[in-house]
């Protein structure tokens, strides 16, 4: 009886706490088991009641389960609470809790009520900090605030974000290097084109990351966080979108949970149309003299559609147990012709003969990614223990026909032309990743950190080459062309690192990382094979080891910190570098793959200071840093040996590369409304070649400079402006040409619900990425675009109810036909 009129009063105040309208957001949770302390059993029926602690005023209760489990939600966020734990016959237990953004949801652990005993015990938990977008360790970026990348992908997402850049082909760089790619923490066969922008939650960038993540981060880690719903209730969106050049988009997604499970489904359509242009123009020379000079005018028509989903399913099994499962599916589609028209003159600009080019390629793309994880709670507070399983897998077909023609000066045919090239290939690779990450807490000061990873991934490519010409005859096998090749890499490792508190203000952290790395490369077709091994035996122990080390210095009731790091890391060639297949990319430059390529090893330093100003509505993030890197993978361009006029691209190890530079990120809000980002980056870099490319060094100064302005007026109205710099950057045989772009949208709420965005991409088509080759034999300048200007207009309607169960809203409905039903549905 006495438990019935403790629920009746709980229920009562809490339909009139409902009643007093707005406060803190009440998204908050509290768990924990009650056991009885004579019996060490769970205690059933024991009542949890909590109170707001300055009014003591009820605000949340319910009684413990079986197994004296219970789980209280939608507690507010921000003020102190008091939590109860009372059962006839026992001392009551108290204990204050705060719960903050950053933090919630609390586990109590197991709580002990023991007969006569005073157990009132009040403990204040202190929200770690505010939410905000840069941490002194890494930069959180909210994508749902960017409203030039609605209806775009994660490429669009990525070259709005400070410190990162996007080349040509859709790759992200960050301080001249390649970042490893993550999504929601692990390793995916996703591409960023391949991830609607509306998935994303938010992009976390780390620039030196801890032994805990894989060593192959010397560019840094990019983590895209996918949305998922952590609250009870459901919530989602509608989008569609229409653009210029044959741009169409359509997607949605939806997440619920509801009671220990959460579900979130999503699905996206994208589609558009490129047509571009690119350049190239060089001078050949020998011993310093001209010997010819090379143009080439290069016209592109692409289509690119994308289609998937994903689904994510979350069991709270126990309040300390959860069980994840997560499916995506991706394809991928692209056509594109290639139009190349080039002239040859001599070195009196005489015309000596001209060329033209067609290329047509279409490919399709089908990868699916597959995660089962577990997480463990202890009641310990800070215990915790991970667990998962990651399978991808990527499938890709293509076709490509490169017609080449080529004519003497007087407009004729030559007799080697035309030469009609037909390639048919696919690759394909499985992943399957193993990792169990330990957390354990050490005393008040310290904390350990372990774990262990496997990687294994078996990667088919084969490309078979038919050629017609007047030399060779008619659909010709092309052995020297023909390639099919199985990669072999296998990655093990185990790290630990410790966290020390060193003071009130000052902590540290050692960890130290194993991996052991078996790479093989097989040419079935040719018996040839190419392989590494760290360590093998007791040789190349070096590469095969990892420390870091990071010491930081927080001030009180501030968000001020400043942390040096220094670590080890290794990057391996990306599979595009190592794939010998030979292509012509035009009449006068041929691609290859290096299938000999060995991984580069760097050491890295930082000093970064997070300095918030103006009451809290602005920071700056300043970071100095260095990298050395031995044998450092570098583009490498050299005429070919059979044929002196055709010039081989190619990637090679070089001796060394050694930069350094200085960052910093400003965000404020002058005014209510009004919030810039700007940042900059300035950047030395020192790169040579190793003496069998004939030990070509360069050295230079670059820098970029990006800036975000957005702007809220008349409550339903946002403009926002996008705009960056790139300097030219050196390599080791020349230098990367300056790119720059800006981007505008406009954006309108049209009610609670929905919203209209109006993007224009490129406003000033300026943007294209480009290099020019300086060596002795030749002077080459070239440049492509990667899209050419579009405008994009997208609807996107939100829909939802938060801190709600759906199925006691339905049985309420069916309880009261005549009522209302209840619920506002906005968001």
């Amino acid at each position: 009886m006495r438990h019935l009129i403790t629920l009746a009063l709980l229920i009562a105040t809490l339909h009139a706490s409902a009643q007093r309208g707005a406060g803190p957001p009440a998204i908050g949770r509290v768990y924990g088991r009650v056991i009885d302390g004579g019996t060490g059993k769970g205690a059933e029926f024991t009542t949890v009641a909590v109170r707001l602690a300055m009014r003591d005023s009820l605000i949340g209760g319910t009684i413990t389960d079986g197994k004296g489990e219970f789980s209280i939600e939608r507690l507010p966020v921000g003020p102190h609470l008091k939590v109860t734990v009372s059962f006839i016959g026992f001392s009551p237990w108290e204990k204050q809790v705060q719960l903050s953004r950053e933090r919630m949801e609390l586990d109590l652990g197991n709580i002990s009520l023991e007969p006569d005993a005073e157990l009132l015990k009040e403990v204040e938990v202190v929200g770690e900090r505010a939410a905000m977008t840069m941490q002194v360790d890494r930069r959180v970026f909210n994508v749902e605030k960017d409203m030039s990348a609605q209806g775009g992908s994660g490429v669009d997402v990525m070259k709005n974000v400070p410190g990162l850049s996007v080349d040509l082909d859709g790759n992200v760089q960050m301080r001249g290097s390649s970042p490893q790619i993550l999504v929601d923490g692990r390793p995916t066969a996703m591409s960023l084109e391949q991830i609607p922008a509306e998935d994303i939650e938010r992009v976390e960038v780390i620039t030196n990351p801890s032994v805990a993540f894989d060593a192959n981060a010397t560019g840094g880690i990019i983590n895209v966080v996918l949305k998922k719903n952590t609250k009870p209730g459901y919530s989602g969106q509608v989008q569609a979108g229409i653009g210029t050049n044959q741009r169409y988009q359509g997607g949605g997604n939806i997440n619920m949970k509801e009671g220990r499970w959460g579900f979130n489904l999503s699905g996206n359509y994208n589609t558009g149309a490129n047509n571009t242009n690119g350049l190239t123009d060089r001078t050949e020379l020998s011993n310093g003299d001209v010997t010819g000079y090379f143009r080439q005018d290069a016209r592109s028509e692409s289509v690119r559609t994308m289609l998937g989903g994903r689904l994510g399913v979350d069991w709270q099994v126990t309040n300390r147990n959860l069980i994840t499962f997560s499916q995506g599916l991706r394809a991928h589609d692209m056509s594109g012709d290639d139009h190349l028209d080039a002239t040859i003159l001599g070195p009196g600009r005489e015309l000596l003969s001209t060329a033209s080019q067609y290329n047509g390629t279409r490919t399709n793309t089908l990868s699916t990614s597959t995660q089962i994880g577990f997480r463990r709670k202890s009641p310990k507070e800070g215990r915790e223990w991970n667990a998962d399983l990651t399978y991808n897998r990527w499938a890709r077909d293509s076709r490509a026909d490169l017609d080449q023609y080529a004519y003497a000066s007087d407009g004729s045919i030559m007799a080697t032309s035309p030469r009609l090239q037909d390639n048919l290939g696919g690759s394909g690779y499985d992943q399957l990743t193993l990792q169990a990450d330990f957390t354990e807490p050490l005393g008040e000061k310290d904390k350990l950190e372990y774990g262990l990873k496997a990687d294994w991934k078996l990667d088919n490519t084969y490309l078979d080459v038919f050629v017609t010409s007047p030399l060779v005859g008619s659909n010709v096998l092309d052995t020297s062309l023909t390639n099919d090749y199985d990669i072999t890499d296998i990655i093990n490792a185990a790290y630990v690192n410790w966290q020390h508190r060193l003071s009130d203000h000052w902590s540290m952290q050692a960890g130290f990382r194993f991996e052991q790395t078996w790479y093989v490369t097989e040419l079935k077709n040719k018996d040839i094979t190419f392989s590494y091994k760290y360590p093998d035996g007791t040789e190349n122990l070096a590469k095969a080891l990892f420390p870091a080390l990071y010491l930081s210095r927080k001030w009180d009731d501030s968000m001020r910190e400043v942390q040096v790091n220094v670590s080890r890391k290794i990057s391996r060639p990306r599979f595009w570098q190592i794939m010998p297949f030979i292509m012509n990319a035009d009449s006068r430059n041929v691609r290859i793959g290096n299938p000999t390529l060995a991984p580069e090893l760097s050491t890295l330093a930082e000093v970064n200071h997070l300095l918030p100003f103006m009451k809290g509505k602005a920071s700056w993030l300043t970071s100095a840093f260095g990298r050395y890197t031995e044998g450092v993978i570098t583009s490498y361009a050299t005429p070919l040996p059979s044929d002196t006029t055709l010039l081989l691209n190619t990637f090679v190890n070089g001796s060394y590369s050694a930069s350094g530079g200085w960052e910093n990120i400003l965000k404020i809000e002058p005014v209510q409304g009004l919030q810039l980002t700007l940042s900059g980056t300035v950047q030395y870099t020192d790169v040579a070649l190793s003496s069998a490319q004939s030990g070509t060094r360069n050295q230079g100064l670059n820098w970029n400079a990006k800036a975000l302005v957005a702007w809220r007026f008349m409550k339903e109205w946002n403009v926002q402006l996008n705009g960056e710099y790139e300097s030219r950057r050196i390599q080791p045989q020349g230098y990367y040409i300056p790119q720059y772009g800006l981007d505008l949208s406009l954006g309108h709420d049209l009610t609670k619900k929905l919203s209209a965005v109006l993007a224009v991409n490129d406003v000033f088509y300026t943007r294209k990425w480009g290099n020019i080759t300086d060596t002795s034999y030749l002077y080459q300048e070239s440049f492509r675009r990667r899209e050419m200007r579009y405008v994009r207009f997208t609807l996107t309607w939100k829909f939802g109810e938060q801190n709600t169960s759906l199925f006691r809203k339905r049985q309420q409905q069916q309880r009261e036909p005549g009522g209302s039903g209840g619920g506002d549905m906005d968001m």
